[in-house]
């Protein structure tokens, strides 16, 4: 049941996204409408790698402020 609920919403988000690039197209023209088309996608796949960048910088400013404290 999840299974077919997930693929469900994938083929929902991507046809309003295909739907939407189609208006903007028409709209906004080629590049804008493109632009606006990957920007959210680009967004998804690099989310991860900066909270884990975020992340790595905050564990070094601990590490680098225990050591500090202890000379």
């Amino acid at each position: 049941m999840r299974d077919e609920s997930h693929a469900l919403a994938v083929t929902v988000g991507l046809l309003l996204l295909i739907g939407g690039v189609l208006i903007a197209r028409e709209a906004l023209g080629l590049w804008p409408a493109f632009t606006l088309a990957v920007a959210p996608v680009v967004g998804v796949y690099a989310a991860p790698r900066a909270r884990q960048a975020a992340a790595r910088r905050l564990v070094v400013r601990q590490a680098v402020r225990i050591t500090r404290r202890g000379q």
